[in-house]
């Protein structure tokens, strides 16, 4: 797969969709030699699996990895020319790698940075591992990573802020809009740049403006994650999604009035388009008004109602009986 223009490629996969007889050739010679230059083999005997989304953007690769019981070595002959860095960073589980003489364990929360232009190995064992992986071209870092060189195949620090919104942002990147346009896309690549920047260890210069932009970014898409995940309950308030995410509420409150908007004008707005779902969705023709105010955490039904005609220029009603004519 190649990248052409602004165009973004990728693909996604899970071992699991092939016929077991045929997953290890698959996997070997279409997944690993063909497009991601690995070669690949259970570790030890017995079944193995991995799954994948992985996307090219202009100047960089990201990937979100789940696997078990897999040895994936990048010998000699896979060698692409290029002398991009990977930043690895395990989410769960562990696994080991390999490069230059040194073998480094990787649990939870832990990162190492290898060279895609030297030869090296990574082995998950055969409980489940979930990592994601960022290529990041050496000119990209240059400004903000003083001697990148010499982070190769050492101890990062670990379970910064910066790896775990790094984790987060990119499989928030699944939603869309976020890579939408020329303009989102380049702001999504130098957001990653920056995290990237920051697990390795910036300068002092580029520290400052990582943080000012891609760190900023990644904290913003945190607490706009955790809204959603936490809109049915009604006790949603600033001051709990800056405790969960250890951040303090006027940081959340700058966040939002950059963009123009507020934390409760951002909430509202997540409910209603909720609700709104909701409504449309065929599995849910059963369930009462009411219901889906709550669910979608309205406490008060006639201040639902009220919102939800004033946003959507219909009551929730009229938005059912639409649906159910179309």
């Amino acid at each position: 797969m190649t990248l052409k223009s602004r165009a973004i490629t990728g693909f996604r996969f899970s071992t699991a969709d092939w016929v077991e007889r045929d997953r290890l050739a698959i996997f070997r010679e279409q997944i690993g030699r063909m497009i991601v230059k690995l070669d690949s083999e259970p570790l030890v005997d017995g079944a193995f699996h991995a799954e994948a989304t992985v996307r090219e953007l202009p100047g960089l690769g990201i990937g979100s990895w789940a696997c078990t019981n897999l040895r994936a070595v990048r010998p000699r002959e896979l060698l692409d020319g290029t002398d991009d860095l990977i930043l690895t960073v395990t989410t769960s589980g562990s696994m080991n790698a390999s490069q230059r003489g040194r073998e480094i364990k990787l649990g939870p929360g832990e990162a190492v940075l290898m060279s895609s232009a030297e030869i090296g190995s990574m082995a998950v064992p055969p409980s489940p591992t979930r990592f994601v992986g960022l290529r990041l071209p050496r000119k990209a870092l240059a400004p903000l990573v003083s001697n990148p060189e010499n982070m190769l195949m050492c101890s990062l620090p670990p379970n910064t802020e910066a790896l775990r919104l790094l984790a987060l942002y990119i499989s928030e990147l699944d939603d869309g809009y976020r890579l939408a346009t020329p303009e989102l896309l380049g702001a999504v690549v130098t957001h990653l740049v920056d995290l990237g920047s920051l697990i390795i260890g910036a300068n002092r210069d580029g520290t400052a403006v990582a943080e000012d932009r891609g760190l900023a970014a990644a904290r913003f898409a945190a607490v706009k994650a955790d809204i959603t995940a936490n809109l049915s309950y009604s006790d949603l308030t600033l001051t709990a999604v800056a405790a969960r995410l250890k951040l303090t509420p006027r940081h959340i409150q700058r966040l939002f009035e950059s963009v123009g908007s507020t934390f409760s004008e951002f909430v509202l707005g997540q409910r209603l388009a909720r609700a709104h779902r909701l409504l449309t969705d065929p599995r849910h023709i059963d369930n009462s008004i009411g219901t889906i105010a709550f669910e979608s955490g309205f406490g008060d039904l006639s201040y639902f109602n009220r919102t939800f005609r004033r946003h959507y220029g219909a009551t929730p009603s009229d938005i059912r009986a639409a649906s159910r004519r179309g």
